[in-house]
């Protein structure tokens, strides 16, 4: 018998709270483009911003044996695992034999890292976070769904081993079945399964189990009902002492995989219903829980860990966060050496050397024009090239296929230079296309980069069925935006500029630039809000048809809403960032608020 599980069992030392296991190696790069390595990393460098991390929070996992495997998964499945076809058919992707070796490592730490977490919070009475795991697709003898290993059943078995012979309850709410756990637990009546999710993945039948298939486009009302009507049941009757819980993010509205439409918010609640049950007050003994990320895929999917996790940490849940991680500005920072380089500047004089850009007072006032032979009056076309491959941007094309690339500039158009990058074949194909000026008239005191255009697009390859064209798309984005956005910003830190502008002609473009930038006109700025809220069960794409087609109408006068276009500025300078966030913008913007109301059709 394990002594210190029964003796703290159910009791919560007040000196231990939240802890995260984590490891540098929960990192995999495998081909699969909806998946986010980054992950668990972005998580935490979002907590570390929010000054919710501590010294002692984070754990790090040991990889389980082979020999602890065998605890959960039948000695011939495991052989097999040394062939590609068995990998092959659990990622549907074929692996290098060095690439499968790194998934089955990497998944075997996985399950380390939730038997740390089971432990910890069992010998604790605590709740303990891996940030990972979730690996619930795997049975006893066969994996599938990117699921080689069941790392909940796992740590369930190690702790029987050790002597934890209390009931567990498994609550699984990633959006997929949690049919591997299922299967393995068919005949155990101590371990409870419950799972909501869109449609069954195998048999549903087990001597203790909740299985719950809400089919495909369910929103927040729905869902939060079902966790509501079934859950706290369970708990009830089963009276589990450890609790294993599955929170995947995969549920939301701008999953890449995912049917379903939850909020963000609809995320939390669900979140926050799941660890009241676990850990009630009322002088009621609060249970260890295990805290797993389980499914999520796509570049928004760590919003939702960190919205949690903010909430478990700090008991605040405001939903302040941005739906992309801070851009990579610090990487560009480092190499804006580069352009400050002499080397790679045709400068004309003295005095321009020692200015960082190139730029003189008159040339950057908003009345006269660039000089017309350097780009941005600082790059010639050799310059601006070796530049773009100082700062690796061009390697970060030629590594999506595109080996011949060819650099231009157009510097005629008085309405700014323009940048482009074209491939080698004939004819060209353009695949960056980015037309700047430096403007100081439109808000009179201040000075930004306008950006007059930017295309970054895959030209030779087509969309996924299940990400249609967005307006004013011909072809699918190549992934650079975040870092163009970057080394922008670095361009204005350089040109001691206030901040990027730009006019999105589209609803999407302002979506995707919000909440780092915000309109100029708190007007605008409150109609934009207006629409977010209108639509936020809907994804980004489905909300630009929308308005397109006019579906989102005024909810007084029932006519179609337009879009209309205005100046968003993302601040760089710190007057531009007090601007936006100074009592009287927010004030102007919440009053402008209260007059607009609209609603989906």
């Amino acid at each position: 018998m394990w002594k210190p599980l029964k003796m703290l069992l159910g009791r919560r030392d007040p000196r231990e709270g939240v802890r995260f296991v984590i490891h540098k190696r929960y990192q995999v790069n495998i081909p699969f483009p909806q998946y986010d390595a980054r992950r668990p990393f972005r998580i935490l460098q979002y907590l570390r911003g929010q000054g919710l991390l501590k010294r002692g929070m984070l754990i790090r996992p040991r990889p389980v044996s082979l020999q602890r495997l065998k605890l959960v998964h039948d000695t011939r499945y495991l052989t097999s695992l040394g062939s590609t076809e068995a990998l092959t058919s659990i990622l549907g992707i074929t692996l290098d034999d060095r690439a499968q070796d790194q998934f089955l490592c990497f998944q075997r730490l996985m399950c380390g890292g939730t038997l740390r977490a089971a432990r910890g919070a069992v010998y604790r009475g605590s709740v303990m976070v891996n940030l990972g795991g979730g690996l619930h697709h795997a049975a006893r003898d066969r994996g599938s769904g990117f699921c080689a290993f069941n790392d909940v059943a796992l740590a369930i078995a190690s702790l029987r081993e050790r002597g934890f012979d209390a009931p567990i309850l498994v609550v699984d709410l990633d959006l997929h079945d949690g049919d591997g756990t299922r299967a393995i637990f068919a005949d155990d009546p101590t371990v409870h399964t419950f799972s909501i999710h869109n449609k069954d993945l195998g048999d549903t039948r087990a001597t203790a189990s909740t299985s719950i298939a809400l089919g495909a486009d369910v929103e927040d009302d729905a869902y939060l009902s079902a966790v509501r009507e079934h859950l706290p049941a369970v708990f009830a009757d089963f009276k589990p002492r450890l609790v294993f819980y599955l929170a995947g993010s995969d549920p939301g509205v701008d999953d890449r995989l995912g049917n379903w439409r939850i909020t963000l918010q609809g995320l939390l609640r669900r979140d926050r219903l799941v660890m009241e049950l676990a850990r009630p007050g009322g002088g009621i003994a609060p249970l260890p829980v295990v805290v797993l990320l389980a499914g999520g895929y796509g570049p928004t999917a760590w919003r939702h860990g960190a919205a949690f996790f903010s909430w478990l940490l700090s008991g605040r849940d405001d939903l302040d966060i941005p739906p992309e991680m801070e851009l990579p500005v610090d990487v560009y920072r480092r190499l804006s050496r580069f352009l400050q380089n002499p080397k790679f500047l045709q400068q004309d004089t003295e005095a321009d050397a020692a200015d960082d850009w190139g730029l003189q007072e008159e040339e950057f006032s908003g009345t006269g024009p660039m000089r017309q032979h350097l780009f941005l009056g600082a790059f010639s076309r050799h310059g601006l090239e070796m530049t773009l491959e100082e700062l690796g941007l061009l390697d970060r094309l030629r590594a999506k296929g595109f080996d011949k690339l060819a650099v231009s500039m157009d510097l005629d158009d008085p309405l700014g230079h323009t940048l482009r990058i074209s491939t080698r074949d004939d004819p060209p194909l353009t695949i960056f296309e980015l037309k700047l000026r430096v403007d100081r008239t439109v808000d009179p005191g201040r000075g930004f980069l306008m950006v007059e255009w930017l295309l970054i697009q895959d030209a030779r390859s087509t969309f996924e069925i299940s990400r249609p064209l967005l307006p004013g798309q011909k072809y699918p984005g190549l992934g650079l935006l975040r870092d163009t956005a970057a080394v922008l910003i670095v361009a204005c830190e350089n040109l001691e500029l206030d901040g990027l502008a730009f006019t999105p002609s589209h609803f999407h473009l302002a979506c995707l630039a919000d909440p780092q930038s915000r309109f100029l006109d708190p007007l605008k700025q409150a109609r934009f809000l207006a629409l977010r809220r209108a639509t936020a069960h809907l994804r980004v794409e489905e909300a630009a048809g929308a308005l397109r087609e006019g579906r989102i109408r005024d909810a007084q006068t029932d006519r179609p809403a337009r879009w209309e276009p205005g100046l968003m500025i993302l601040p760089v300078s710190g007057p531009m960032k007090a601007f936006f966030t100074g009592k009287d913008y927010r004030k102007q913007v919440a009053a402008a608020l209260q007059g607009f109301r609209f609603k989906l059709s």
